[in-house]
């Protein structure tokens, strides 16, 4: 690791290691550091991820900015017993990395300097993040490689993804002519699981109607195969169309095509923000200036109830509540308003 970054700078063939391993929402937010590589090292690096299977590995195969995905769970057991770490090692010891940036807040990575082969290391255990109360994860984030790759490119940089969509499937498609509703988030169908996190059904319901009867947009419901038959009194609803347990890719084009998207506090939103997509997020007890919609060009707006107890994430309020009070008093009418309003500041037609 004797290397500077300036050296690094006027190599040919630059590689990067982008280390955050998380869900869906995680990864999409660690996005901001591919725009800051590209700016600092040229377009012509070489930058590979290491994310969670699933969707979060699926996601940032489809950008077109990533060289290689590596998947890699069970992130706390020790490198020497994981075979996918030990893969990792093999790789980079055949291609040595010229960088590595851990993105992980815990610990859980920190093993990954020891066996990753590599010229230069940002992240921990070097470099801590800089956590500041009330500031945005992506900020705190990005106090790990600023002020090795430029502090304005990191402070300019937003989640984004780059992802070329079949133009075929985008012809085909027509004019924007739907909005897409996000009502699940993980956990949601479970039977013993309160769903902090969600708005009413009545209220999904109420939205949809008053929706189809002041614009006539279709709907489409996004959530995941295990979710349909919780949702199924919405999918029933005139104008409903359903994307529950749809491929990443046919969900990536209806969020693209769409008016805008309404979501609770999920991955799905952030998806929607960086595709473009006008973002609304409804928050309750979590809170939005630490893990909301993050972007200074897309448009997106967080309605919040604004009752006297809210936030209340992680406190005993949050487990003695047993209505969800904040969600359930923030009304269809108002998030409708919302969508009017986002949808004509965006310039969207119908």
């Amino acid at each position: 690791m004797g290397e500077s970054l300036s050296e690094v700078r006027k190599s040919t063939h630059k590689r990067v290691l982008v280390i955050r391993i998380g869900r869906l929402g995680d990864t999409i937010l660690a996005t901001p550091i591919i725009e800051v590589l590209q700016q600092a090292l040229g377009l012509d690096v070489a930058i590979d991820f290491v994310v969670s299977p699933g969707a979060s590995s699926a996601l940032l195969e489809l950008d077109q900015r990533i060289n290689e995905v590596f998947p890699l769970n069970r992130r706390k057991l020790p490198w020497r017993l994981h075979s996918a770490k030990r893969a990792l090692r093999k790789h980079s010891r055949s291609r040595p990395y010229d960088l590595v940036v851990n993105l992980e807040c815990g610990t859980e990575c920190d093993d990954f300097i020891e066996f990753v082969q590599t010229r230069e290391f940002c992240g921990r255990p070097l470099v801590q993040p800089r956590h500041i109360p009330g500031r945005h994860c992506v900020d705190t984030e990005k106090t790990i490689y600023a002020d090795l790759l430029g502090a304005e490119l990191a402070a300019a940089a937003d989640p984004a993804l780059k992802i070329k969509l079949d133009p075929e499937f985008l012809s085909s498609a027509g004019e924007v002519d739907h909005i897409v509703l996000n009502p699940g988030f993980s956990g949601v169908q479970k039977g013993d699981y309160r769903s902090h996190r969600s708005w009413p059904m009545e209220h999904w319901a109420d939205l949809i109607g008053i929706i189809r009867q002041r614009s006539g947009l279709a709907i489409a419901i996004n959530g995941t195969e295990e979710e349909r038959a919780y949702f199924e009194p919405l999918l029933a609803l005139p104008g409903v169309q359903s994307l529950f347990g749809s491929p990443l890719q046919t969900l990536i084009h209806a969020i693209v095509k769409a008016q805008c998207l309404v979501s609770v506090d999920t991955g799905t939103m952030h998806l929607s923000t960086a595709l473009g997509t006008p973002t609304i997020a409804l928050f309750g007890p979590t809170i939005p200036e630490l893990t909301g919609p993050y972007s200074r060009k897309v448009p997106c707006r967080v309605l919040k109830s604004g009752i006297d107890c809210q936030p209340c994430f992680r406190t005993a309020e949050q487990k003695q509540c047993t209505v969800n009070r904040c969600m359930r008093v923030l009304k269809p009418d108002q998030v409708y308003e919302t969508v009017e309003s986002v949808i004509i500041s965006a310039g969207r037609s119908h």
